[in-house]
């Protein structure tokens, strides 16, 4: 997929642009943002029951920074096309729009964070981690075919990278050592499955992302992905370039 046709797909998955606020009402966005905040509020409460209390207790802390995550977000001129007095661009539309889109991506992941599973606990799907970021996986024969996309920050700082990492259980191991022709620093991804969260840790990533477009992340299954989607993946992992679809 083009750099350019990512920015637009994923700056259309966390916000709206301007326009489409401007034709929004401020009653309507509010409406929506206040739609998006209970269905958040009862992914949580069904996190609080089937989550161990330790684990709970963490995604409590976690959940406060993303909260400070969201508004910062929401209310930057990037995201909403607002500028000005940041309690005024509170009261907006445009910021209540941004504020009910990512809080729609963090209710999915909190609903991947419970759910099992597909039976025999495949990998294969299509992964958030509520940050901007998203990984497309086809798990087969001890293989992780990976594509990932990631759009951070207030600036929208831009990351891609896709390839074939091996699998053993829990870990899966990623080197694009001879790949890449004038590319001396070894890039590394690691992969590790933490009860129904997939953990990527990267080394040496810069190569594929500007600046603080990280991958690394805790991500939740959120969704299948269709015999076209999976084989598109294996071709994007195979060639290491992200494919158009």
């Amino acid at each position: 997929m083009k750099q350019w046709q990512l920015f637009w797909e994923l700056i259309a998955l966390l916000s709206v642009s301007s326009a489409v606020a401007a034709d929004m009402t401020l009653a309507q966005t509010k409406a929506a943002f206040a739609k998006a905040d209970a269905e958040l509020n009862a992914a949580w409460s069904e996190a609080k029951e089937k989550l161990p209390e330790p684990a709970f207790n963490e995604l409590r802390e976690e959940q406060r920074g993303w909260v400070e995550y969201r508004d910062y977000i929401a209310t930057s001129p990037m995201y909403t096309g607002e500028r000005g007095d940041e309690e005024k661009i509170r009261e907006s539309a445009a910021y209540f729009e941004a504020a009910a889109a990512l809080t729609e991506s963090r209710t999915s992941w909190l609903k991947g964070l419970v759910a099992p599973l597909p039976d025999g606990g495949s990998l294969t799907g299509r992964w958030i981690d509520s940050y901007g970021g998203h990984i497309d996986l086809v798990e087969n024969d001890h293989l992780l075919h990976f594509s990932i996309e990631v759009v951070r920050g207030p600036t929208s700082h831009l990351g891609s990278i896709a390839g074939i990492a091996a699998w053993n259980d829990r870990i899966g191991w990623f080197s694009d050592k001879g790949r890449e022709e004038g590319k001396e620093d070894e890039t590394n991804l690691s992969f590790i499955l933490r009860s129904n969260q997939l953990e990527v840790i990267g080394a040496n990533t810069m190569w594929y992302h500007g600046a603080r477009a990280y991958f690394d992340g805790r991500y939740t299954r959120v969704a299948d992905l269709s015999a076209e989607e999976q084989l598109s993946v294996m071709k994007s992992a195979a060639s290491g370039q992200i494919s158009e679809r």
